[in-house]
């Protein structure tokens, strides 16, 4: 008879188990969301391509894509079937921007191609759209507040994929559209990208979405951080809109971020722009696949 293992060492395997799902290739989450056309899926990596995301004001440096898409995503009630994907800059092996290119068919025989974007790094940018008049102005750069009775950071990195899924299940967040329908948001289980040991204070740190019924594309990026303090280390944490809702976050019942459609601080809560949104063009639909 195989005898049971005592208790230590099952907490130590369901902390590499976690680890492990937490952890898991962005590609590889989403395996149960409907894909969409594998053309579209082409023609969004090559227009998120289009972009340069400088750091600084003299253009000499510049955040790095990263390859493949953190997400992928359908809501086929919204704007007659929309699909996107989701990527992430880097520099210096921290996310500074968030964002996607999606579409949906407008006129007859017609595509709109949209891009979204939000800014995520301390320091402001300066990004180029090439082959476009269009442009995202990001006045200012994002900054994290400690999170409110912060854990003290654990130690491993199983331990703290653990923490991380257990402060972000203490947010919750709703959302209003624009026809005043009230919409629960709900938590992606798993990061849409994780990064640790990027230098400097940076420990660890997770971008997470919150969801809505009405479809799985995120609407809030929940930005959480471990950091090096001088007495010990902390989390950190930051909401950031992906969405032209009504955006309403609380933290273990206290509400700690609003993001509105009509903030007297700015449109859409934006005062500093570091959250764009661009109708880029229109393009020919492509034609029906043939039916496997």
């Amino acid at each position: 008879m195989n005898k049971l293992l005592p208790n230590p060492c099952w907490k130590s395997i369901l902390a590499i188990v976690a680890a492990c799902a937490l952890a898991l290739p962005a590609q590889t989450r989403s395996d149960d969301i409907p894909q969409s056309d594998p053309r579209l899926q082409k023609l969004y990596f090559e227009e998120a391509n289009r972009w340069d995301m400088w750091v600084g004001p003299d253009r000499k440096q510049k955040a790095v894509i990263v390859a493949e898409p953190v997400f992928r995503w359908q809501n086929l009630a919204r704007a007659n079937g929309q699909s996107g994907a989701m990527f992430v800059w880097l520099f210096e092996g921290r996310p500074v921007v968030i964002g996607g290119v999606f579409s949906n068919p407008s006129a007859p025989n017609r595509r709109d191609i949209l891009h979204e974007f939000h800014a995520l790094g301390p320091d402001r940018l300066y990004p180029d759209f090439r082959d476009s008049d269009s442009k995202w102005l990001p006045g200012a750069g994002v900054t994290l507040k400690p999170l409110p009775d912060s854990p003290v950071v654990a130690d491993t990195t199983a331990k703290r994929t653990l923490q991380l899924r257990a402060i972000a299940r203490d947010f919750k967040a709703k959302s209003t559209d624009a026809e005043g329908q009230r919409w629960q948001l709900r938590l992606l289980p798993k990061p849409l990208y994780r990064y640790e040991n990027p230098g400097g204070s940076l420990i660890d740190g997770a971008l997470m979405a919150l969801v809505s019924d009405a479809g799985i594309d995120p609407e809030i990026i929940l930005i959480l951080e471990a950091r090096k303090e001088a007495d010990r280390p902390t989390w950190y944490y930051r909401a950031v809109r992906l969405s032209i809702a009504d955006l309403y976050l609380d933290y273990k019942g206290d509400s700690v971020w609003t993001s509105l459609r009509e903030d007297p601080a700015g449109k859409l809560g934006n005062a500093d722009n570091t959250y764009g949104l661009i109708r880029d063009r229109a393009i020919d639909e492509f034609p029906a696949l043939p039916e496997k």
